[in-house]
């Protein structure tokens, strides 16, 4: 079987069934990120790796290439509710770039570690046929309040930090060569994300949540993951998920579908989340100190897989979003 055929999720699956986990080991392959026992606490730690090529809309600055490699590693450590320690990256670069390129991508790196109240604290560098950043961040999370994707339960609420469909909004404009005027803050929330950190702290925090991941592959194949892990049945109301406003005017005006952004699109780097429903108005008026907003989406029931209501009509959502090999 080829690559092609089997996915990302099947690899990690057999990566996960290979390697042994360790007697500290309290969170190992399959979550956001892993989580160590430490001293009464938890050492959270991730990686995320980012190719030129499939991973950078044309015309990327260093400076965006450096924001989203922090984001990307950040945003497995909010939804784990850890806080950050810092940051390694890997770094391949083509020999013919200029020094020039380097040093605004460090600098970048930098700027948007301190932004999320985190640092860049070392890596390597090496020389590639096209720029590739991998990274790793680590984190702290006292154990009572790790977050996981595995602790939903029938009867919970499901909720979503933010609005959705922007990120990939702004990639369709950025590919397809569209005008950007008016709709400049699709392509900002594309190419300069930004991790839920403090939205992560607050979750955890609460004591009410119970399963949690970062929506990075699509809202609709993160509603799998979550309902895969807890083996639950997941159920959503279409007209409860929160839309970016300029979404709609987007796909209004070029004859696109709202659904490919908003539930498939994927990259809003926001946080999904179950909540038992006496926590949470309780955990809504926390995340609106930190200035977040969250809305309710649907609740947890028994059974499996995830469904979604259009319209008094219930249906069996796709598990279909971004999936590297496919």
């Amino acid at each position: 079987m080829k690559l092609s055929e089997a996915g990302e999720r099947a690899l990690v699956e057999l990566a996960r069934k290979i390697c042994r986990r360790g007697p500290q080991v309290r969170i190992g392959i399959g979550d956001d990120a892993a989580a160590i026992d430490i001293d009464g606490s938890c050492l959270v730690a991730t990686t995320d790796m980012l190719v030129a090529s499939r991973h950078f809309p044309p015309r990327t600055t260093p400076e965006q290439m450096a924001r989203r490699a922090v984001v990307v590693n950040l945003s497995d450590l909010a939804a784990m509710g850890a806080k950050p320690l810092g940051l390694i990256f890997s770094v391949g670069l083509p020999r013919e770039l200029e020094v020039k390129f380097v040093e605004r991508l460090v600098r970048g790196m930098d700027v948007a570690a301190r932004e999320h109240g985190t640092y860049v604290v070392g890596g390597d560098l090496d020389e590639s046929e096209e720029v590739v950043i991998s990274g790793a961040a680590f984190g702290v999370a006292r154990r009572r309040e790790l977050l996981t994707r595995s602790g939903a339960r029938a009867g919970d609420l499901i909720a979503v930090t933010g609005r959705l469909g922007a990120a990939a909004a702004g990639l369709g404009l950025l590919l397809k060569r569209l005008p950007a005027k008016g709709y400049r803050a699709l392509v900002r929330a594309q190419l300069e994300p930004r991790a839920r950190v403090r939205e992560g702290k607050v979750l955890a925090r609460s004591g009410f949540v119970t399963s949690t991941i970062d929506v990075t592959d699509g809202l609709a194949a993160n509603l799998w993951q979550l309902a895969r892990e807890s083996k639950v049945k997941f159920v959503v109301d279409r007209a409860n998920v929160p839309e970016h406003p300029l979404v709609r005017k987007f796909v209004t005006r070029y004859g696109f579908d709202a659904d490919d952004f908003v539930l498939f699109g994927g990259e809003d780097f926001e946080l999904l989340f179950t909540v038992r429903p006496r926590g949470w108005e309780k955990v809504r008026w926390a995340l609106k100190r930190v200035g977040a907003t969250a809305a309710l989406i649907g609740h947890v029931a028994k059974g499996k897989g995830v469904f979604i209501q259009v319209k008094g009509k219930t249906r069996a959502l796709p598990d279909r979003g971004y999936e590297h090999f496919r």
